[in-house]
């Protein structure tokens, strides 16, 4: 299962064991929702530890292991009520091929030029830039790296290719990026770049046809310039990969019950190595799973409308006439 990174230390175990980098006991980290695991009856560091599965070392283990599995079942429940409210969540942008290669190489150079590629007049969290494919020419045989990065030089995506002297070279990348700016790159260091011409369009509005939902700009590994070093296939999409992270702070007691569910499930399993049953009894824990799924599900259902105004100022996604993800306003 795919870690959600934004659930991390979400909701904690007040009296856990938590660890930094180096493996060195850090004091239990604050939780971002406000709620810790012991919020619920019946449940404590020492019971959980008692549960845990040999390949988790301690309670603090099955805590973070459970989040995120009851993260990822309070999103599924998200997308499938937004789903019957008419919202449609997935749709494709247009797909625009940017940029057209010029006859003008530049010189070798120790940087990572490329473009800049952003979001233009539009606030829209849940969209995503596509990244079909990125094409570059050089004027030599040579070996680069392209990299997509995002606007502190994190490395999202990376592939050291090789290219041909004088023959544009298309690489395959097929990837969303959920970030507002990312950098589309090649090394320069052993490769002369040909320039590509990218266009750039002003005055775009948020409902805008074609390419004007996206700025696409040279960058020269210090600054944007007219002229970009590489060419790229791009589109904006709407997704729903991750849509839980949007509304973290309307979710935490749907997520904070649902993760008591899963607790209580692995209390249930044969498999444990002490079962908190001859504590608690197997027809209270049976019982209080079913109510903490109800509460997860009703506290989740009482936020909806809050979720649908935060959605509606999308106005990428969810709410422009004319564009792509239109739905009528919610009732």
């Amino acid at each position: 299962m795919i870690k959600k990174d934004c659930i991390t230390n979400f909701i904690v175990l007040r009296d856990g064991c938590y660890l930094d980098e180096n493996g060195a006991p850090i004091p239990t980290p604050l939780p971002v929702s406000g709620f810790c695991v012991e919020d619920l009856e019946g449940l404590s560091v020492n019971n959980i530890a008692s549960i845990a599965p040999e390949k988790l070392a301690s309670a603090t283990k099955v805590v973070e292991a459970k989040l995120n599995f009851a993260s990822v079942i309070v999103e599924n429940r998200l997308k499938a009520m937004l789903g019957a409210r008419g919202i449609k969540l997935n749709s494709n942008g247009k797909l625009y091929d940017a940029c057209t290669v010029t006859n003008s190489p530049v010189i070798q150079q120790p940087f990572d030029k490329g473009l800049r590629i952003s979001k233009k007049w539009i606030i829209s969290p849940q969209s995503a830039i596509w990244v079909e494919t990125i094409k570059l020419k050089s004027n030599n045989d040579g070996d680069t790296t392209l990299k997509i990065s995002d606007l502190y030089g994190n490395v999202l995506w990376s592939k050291d290719i090789k290219v041909q002297a004088n023959i544009e070279t298309a690489v395959s990348v097929r990837r969303h990026f959920r970030k507002d700016v990312i950098f589309v790159t090649a090394d320069a260091t052993n490769i002369s770049l040909f320039e590509w011409r990218c266009d750039e369009k002003t005055g775009c509005k948020p409902c805008a046809a074609k390419s004007e939902y996206l700025s696409i700009q040279g960058w020269t590994g210090n600054n944007v310039s007219e002229s970009g070093y590489v060419g790229v296939c791009v589109r904006l999409d709407c997704t729903d990969y991750d849509i839980l992270c949007q509304f973290l702070d309307r979710v935490g007691l749907a997520v904070l019950y649902q993760l008591g569910v899963e607790i209580l499930a692995e209390w249930l399993s044969p498999n444990n190595r002490l079962n908190i049953i001859a504590t608690h009894g197997a027809e209270w824990a049976a019982a209080t799973m079913k109510e903490w799924e109800q509460l997860s599900v009703i506290y989740l259902q009482n936020e909806m409308d809050a979720i649908k105004e935060i959605m509606t100022s999308d106005k990428y996604c969810y709410n422009c006439e004319g564009r792509i993800n239109v739905f009528p306003l919610l009732p």
